[in-house]
This record gives structure tokens, sequence and C-alpha cells, in this order.
């Protein structure tokens, strides 16, 4: 059944709409953010410049409005705007879609800040299928508290013979990293780079981990891991003395 409503359609054209629409986006975006405090765990710093932004388009507006507005002001209003939408579009979408996938949002939640899921077009088009590429990964340490995790299409079973870039249709990867346990998750996060550098979590110094990583074409696929790979956390000076 397709669950893309003709008024879910207009939402998100705002963001590719006139000055007005896309403002409106904004504003719609940051309204039901704050509404949803703390529940939904935007990093603070990206929702204060959304907020700044918001405040500082809607004065420019009024400014531009007025025969005193200078080419300059119609310039700023329009390259913030521009800004602006990217941040909600490219940023602040991926950090939704990253609360949908842990469940901390629903699809209507989704719908509601203006986004469609990735593969979702109105009906227009059929959704892909899940891909079954798997990717092949290759973990380094950089030094006692993060590693760089990077991501390649693998050749079938053969994760040596890796080729670079994404598969066709596919721009999200989830890399899970677990303890020596192979259960316990110590990380968990979507992800739209192939290079990715990884903060540990605290006492993970001297300790075995397994990284895996799925390449999604939605973000609620079922992740079809690829070849697992192990990495152990050096130790600190600091954790060599005794006593701590």
């Amino acid at each position: 059944m397709n669950d893309i409503t003709e008024a879910l359609l207009a939402a998100t054209r705002r963001w590719h709409g006139t000055f007005n629409e896309q403002f409106s986006a904004i504003d719609n975006l940051v309204k039901i953010i704050e509404a949803h405090q703390p529940d939904w765990a935007l990093p603070p710093a990206l929702f204060a410049q959304l907020r700044d932004n918001r405040d500082r388009l809607e004065e420019l507006n009024a400014k531009c409005g007025t025969l005193s507005a200078s080419a300059a002001d119609r310039y700023l209003r329009k390259s913030l705007l521009k800004l602006t939408v990217d941040l909600c579009v490219l940023k602040i979408k991926l950090w939704a879609y990253g609360q949908y996938a842990i469940d901390v949002m629903t699809l209507e939640d989704v719908h509601m800040l203006g986004f469609l899921l990735p593969g979702k077009s109105g009906g227009h088009h059929s959704r892909h299928e899940a891909t079954d590429v798997k990717p092949g990964i290759r973990v380094r340490v950089i030094n006692t508290d993060f590693i760089r995790v990077t991501l390649s299409r693998s050749d079938g079973m053969n994760a040596a013979q890796a080729a670079h870039g994404w598969p066709t249709g596919v721009r999200h990867a989830l890399i899970v990293i677990l303890a020596d346990d192979g259960k316990t998750e110590v990380y968990h996060k979507l992800t739209t780079r192939l290079h990715n550098d990884i903060q540990m979590p605290q006492g993970s110094h001297g300790k075995l981990f397994i990284v895996k990583a799925a390449f999604l074409r939605h973000v609620d696929d079922h992740p079809r891991f690829g070849t697992e790979q192990t990495v152990s956390m050096p130790l600190t000076t600091e954790d060599l003395v005794p006593g701590n």
C-alpha cells in the first residue's frame, strides 16, 4: 500500500520551493524538534546552529521587504537560506534516519519533519530490494582511543578483491562493533562515509573488539553483514601503572 500522501509530497517539495516555502520547512523542522526535546537527542551544537539560522533568516527576510534593503542583504539571505536547507536535508535528515533505525523515531515522525525514507517516491516507482552486496572492511588503529574503519565493495566472498566506492543505489552503511564475547554492542551507527574515524568507548584500552558492516539501500533494511575483522586496542602508559 502506498503510504505517501499528496500532503506529504507537498511538504517534501518545500525544500526546493520559493523562499517562503523553504523557510516554512525550516521553521516547521525547528518547532517539531523543540517539541520533542529531550527525547530526540539532536546534537546541541547542531540544533543551536539551526535555530540561529532560522532566526537570522526571519530577520533578513523582514529587512529585505523594506526600501532600506541592499543587494548585500538579499545576497546574504539567499546564501544563508541555501546553507540552512543543506543543513536540514543532509545532516539533520541523516540524523533522523539514524533515530528511525534505532526506533527512537517512527516513520510518521520522519515524515512530519518533511523527509521521505530513501527509496520512497510517492508510489511512482517500486521500492528497490535490499542490496546483496556485502562490504569488505579494513580496520586500522589510529591511536589508543580511535580506529579507522574503511568500507569497500567485496567481490563475492573474497573481501581481498575489493572495489572502491558504493554499490549501485546504495548510500548508507551500518557499522557495528562488538565486544570480544561476540554479543555485546559497543557501537552501532549509520554512516554515509566509506572512511570512518570512530572513537572507542571509555575502558577500551587493551581489549579486543569485533567490527562488521553492512550496506543499506534503505535505513530500515535488514543488515547483511560482510566479513568481520577483529581489532585490539593498545594500552596507554597510564594503563600500565599499577593501581590504575
